[in-house]
């Protein structure tokens, strides 16, 4: 199956070209995510802080069949300039296989670090899913929170200067933080199959975060400096995973 891309830096666009693309946005975001509303994408592709949205559309025979967000926002922390990425991915259920949206979003951020490579660059999205979850943290060491080890400090005051700026962001524990996220139609098969692939991962989203299927995200954060890059690039490649 041949998916092509498309992508746009929603942030350069003219204003009367964001409010065309923005109505396109949404109309597939809620295709996918039935009972989301606009003013939650609004914020997303507004952000007063983003340097850049990009917007990836994927199709399939012209046929649009899903979509990424990626704001990239330049804050400050501790005086000192740093760039967090963040995505917001929607797909057709035939559509989801290979996690394209998560390779894309990698892809976006490592390409800001090889730009910008004197400005800290964190990722810090909101997984919804045990398996997603899954994927990052079986690829990387320095994707938190994760089990039996302790998020350092520094990860802890980016996921807390996030919390202030949104305050829809809840604290479980010290270093848990969970978000309201719109679900996607799920199905008694689709948790059924979780059920049947859980690892030492899954059970640990699913503990911190077993109102996920309410709509509860678990906010995470993984610094991508030169080392971090390196081995999970290393470990997508090589099929390696960490547990």
């Amino acid at each position: 199956m041949r998916i092509t891309e498309t992508i746009f830096d929603f942030a350069k666009l003219a204003s009367e070209e964001k409010h065309r693309f923005f109505k396109l946005v949404c109309e597939f975001d809620q295709h996918i995510f039935p009972d989301s509303c606009e003013e939650e994408i609004y914020n997303f592709v507004y952000d007063q802080d983003a340097v850049s949205v990009l917007v990836v559309h994927y199709y399939h025979k012209d046929t649009l069949v899903g979509q990424n967000i990626i704001p990239v926002l330049k804050l400050s922390l501790e005086g000192q300039p740093i760039f967090v990425v963040s995505y917001r991915a929607s797909i057709l259920p035939a559509y989801r296989k290979g996690n394209r949206t998560l390779k894309t979003a990698i892809r976006v951020a490592i390409n800001q670090r090889i730009r910008h490579p004197s400005i800290p660059l964190w990722f810090v999205p909101t997984i919804i899913q045990p398996k997603i979850y899954t994927y990052f943290a079986s690829r990387s060491q320095n994707f938190f929170p994760r089990r039996c080890k302790e998020i350092p400090q520094q990860y802890l005051k980016v996921l807390q200067m996030i919390q202030q700026r949104k305050s829809e962001v809840h604290k479980r524990r010290e270093d848990i933080f969970v978000y309201p996220y719109v679900m996607p139609r799920t199905t008694p098969e689709h948790i059924q199959r979780l059920r049947n692939k859980a690892t030492p991962h899954s059970n640990f989203f699913m503990q911190h975060v077993p109102d996920y299927f309410d709509g509860m995200g678990l906010l995470c954060i993984c610094k991508l400096d030169l080392p971090t890059i390196l081995e999970t690039v290393f470990n997508l490649f090589t099929g390696r995973k960490i547990y």
